[in-house]
C-alpha cells in the first residue's frame, strides 16, 4: 500500500500479501519444499500533485518570490518527477505446513527532479540509495481446508536503512540533509502484521486483507513516519495454462510524520519549510489503488508475477506529489 510521495522505508508495503505469501502457490504443487526464494523488482514513479482530492500544477505548488503572495501551501522549491526503484530478496522456511519464517532484505534507488527560484539552481535533481529496512515475519495458517484458509502475519521491521542521506541542495552550500522522502529508511522499530484469508476454486482464486504497520517511538532525527493501515481484496481466474491473470483493489491510509528533523526547515517562522517535502504536516493520506497481474507457472518449481498499479481515487494531506503508476516483477522458487 503505498499512499501519495512514499518514503522509501514503505516502499515494500504494497502489499504484505505480495511479501510474504511466496510459497503458497508452490508449496501446493511439492508438500516437502521447506525453503523459497524470491527476487521483486518494483518501480513507481510520482509526478503530479494534490491538495486533497483537488489536482495542482507545479506552478500552483511554486512561490514565484518577492512579486508573489507566500502561503503555506507554496514554496521555493518543488520536486517534480519522482522515481523510486526496489530491488528485494525475500528468503522464506517452512518450519511446518501451518507456519512459516519470512526475511526480506531490501535494495532501493531513486531520484528527484526539481524546480526552484534559487539562483543556480532552477532545475537541479538530487539521488539516493542503499540497503533499506530488513523485515522479519512469521507466517501462521489456522481453520484451513483443501481450498481455504485464514493466515496472519506478524514480525519486526528493523531500522537498517539510512536516515542520514545528504546530498547538493538550494538550503546552503555544499552536503545537507536530505528531506524525508530521500532518506533509505523509516530509523525507528516497526511492528507489520496483517490478517488474510484466501479461497482456491476449480475457475477462481480469491482473497482479502487486513493490514498495518505501527511505529515505536522517534528515530535520531526527532520524528517518526506515520502509521499505516491498509485493505484490500484480489481475484484471479485459475486457467488451465501456466498464465493466471487477476485484479486487485487496495485502499490504504497513512498518518502525517509526527514530530520533525529541524536540519530541514530554515530560520523564517512564518514560512520555514522551503519545499513541500521538508513539511512533515504534507505527507500521509488516503488513496484506492487498481492492480491488474498475471501468475506465470515457468514449471521445475519457477513461478512468476508481472503487476501494474494505478491510483484510481486520492485523498491527501497536501501539497504533496501523488503516485502516478507502479510496475512490479517477481520471481519465486522453492527447493
Amino acid at each position: 500500500m503505498a499512499t501519495g510521495q512514499t518514503v522509501p522505508a514503505d516502499l515494500l508495503d504494497v502489499s504484505l500479501e505480495d511479501l510474504f505469501s511466496v510459497n503458497v502457490i508452490e508449496n501446493q504443487k511439492v508438500e516437502n519444499e521447506r525453503w523459497h526464494l524470491s527476487y521483486s523488482y518494483s518501480r513507481s514513479t510520482f509526478d503530479e500533485y494534490r491538495d486533497g482530492s483537488e489536482r495542482l500544477s507545479y506552478d500552483d505548488v511554486l512561490w514565484g518570490g518577492p512579486g508573489e503572495t507566500r502561503t503555506q501551501k507554496n514554496f521555493p522549491v518543488v520536486p517534480t518527477k519522482i522515481t523510486q526503484e526496489v530491488h528485494s530478496l525475500l528468503l522464506a522456511y517452512e518450519i511446518s505446513s501451518m507456519l512459516g519464517i519470512r526475511v526480506s532484505v531490501p535494495f532501493i534507488e531513486q531520484s528527484t527532479d526539481h524546480i526552484s527560484i534559487v539562483p543556480n539552481y532552477g532545475d537541479f535533481t538530487i539521488s539516493s540509495d542503499g540497503i533499506g529496512d530488513v523485515v522479519a515475519m512469521v507466517d501462521y495458517g489456522f481453520a484451513t481446508s483443501l481450498n481455504s484458509g485464514w493466515r496472519v502475519i506478524g514480525g519486526v521491521s528493523f531500522p537498517t536503512g539510512s536516515i542520514d542521506e545528504e546530498g547538493d541542495t538550494p538550503r546552503a552550500p555544499g552536503s545537507q540533509q536530505l528531506p524525508y522522502t530521500m532518506q533509505i529508511g523509516s530509523g525507528t522499530w516497526d511492528i507489520p502484521a496483517a490478517l488474510v484469508y484466501e479461497k482456491y476454486g476449480e475457475q477462481f482464486h480469491w482473497g482479502a486483507e487486513v493490514s498495518g504497520k505501527l511505529r515505536l517511538g522517534e528515530n535520531d532525527r526527532d520524528y517518526r513516519l506515520g502509521h499505516r493501515m491498509g485493505l484490500s481484496a484480489w481475484s484471479s481466474v485459475a486457467t488451465r495454462n501456466r498464465l493466471s491473470p487477476g485484479v486487485k483493489v487496495s485502499y490504504s491510509w497513512q498518518g502525517e510524520i509526527d514530530g520533525e528533523d529541524g536540519s530541514l526547515s530554515i530560520p523564517n517562522p512564518a514560512f520555514p519549510y522551503p519545499a513541500p517535502v521538508t513539511d512533515p504536516r504534507a505527507f500521509g493520506g488516503q488513496q484506492i489503488d487498481l492492480t491488474v497481474y498475471v501468475d506465470v507457472d515457468v514449471g521445475k518449481n519457477w513461478s512468476g508475477r508481472f503487476s501494474y498499479s494505478r491510483p484510481v481515487w486520492l485523498d491527501l494531506n497536501g501539497p504533496q506529489s501523488a503516485q502516478n503508476y507502479q510496475v512490479g516483477i517477481t520471481v519465486t522458487t522453492g527447493f
